[in-house]
């Protein structure tokens, strides 16, 4: 009697296999269909302009930019290098768009603002960066409030770059404020960036 049992039972499984690999491949042909769809709408949409809440405006004036005594000509001539670039990279257009695919970009403002979108997130980057690099030199400075200031600009303007992160919980902590790298925690959580579970898995060490 435990052969028929067996046999019914494999008869199922193979029934309930073979049904979810025709909504599985069901699934698969209306997303492949989707996709196809929104690239033709998305090559064939007119260019739109673009609203103010598009564009990253960073806030320097948050910055103090300290006299620092004691600084050799060199060491001088790189801080006001790190100055300079980040009053020029301020002045330009900056977006960010990492959370939308090409494909979504040129739906919601048109395949002609494709090259103007490249280059606007280019500049955001290259501002990051800089703004990072102002940061590091005032902890090289021993101005640590001035580049606690500078970190805390970078997450606002929606970061995802883990070493601006965990600079940023290593100067809470320096500054005895534990609670505020709780608050970074929760910043990383709502990040919506492939980086976000190796910021937080960072996050978690402190």
């Amino acid at each position: 009697m435990a052969f028929p049992s067996i046999f019914i039972i494999f008869v199922i499984f193979v029934v309930l296999f073979q049904y979810h690999l025709r909504k599985n491949m069901r699934q698969e042909n209306i997303n492949r269909e989707q996709f196809w769809n929104n690239e033709e709408k998305s090559l064939s949409t007119r260019r739109k302009e673009f609203h103010e809440d598009d564009y990253i405006n960073p806030n320097l004036s948050k910055l103090s930019f300290p006299t620092v005594p004691s600084l050799n000509p060199g060491q001088t001539l790189h801080y006001q290098q790190v100055k300079n670039s980040l009053h020029e990279l301020s002045s330009m257009d900056l977006m960010n768009f990492s959370n939308l695919t090409n494909t979504e970009l040129r739906i919601r403002f048109g395949t002609a603002n494709q090259t103007v979108i490249s280059q606007n997130e280019a500049n955001y980057n290259s501002f990051l960066k800089s703004l990072a690099n102002y940061g590091h030199l005032m902890i090289e400075f021993e101005e640590i409030n001035e580049a606690i200031v500078a970190f805390e600009e970078c997450i606002r303007l929606g970061s995802d770059y883990s070493d601006h992160f965990i600079t940023l919980a290593q100067l809470y902590l320096q500054k005895n404020q534990r609670y505020k790298v709780t608050d970074l925690i929760d910043k990383a959580e709502s990040l919506k960036s492939l980086n976000r579970s190796i910021i937080l898995k960072k996050l978690a060490s402190f």
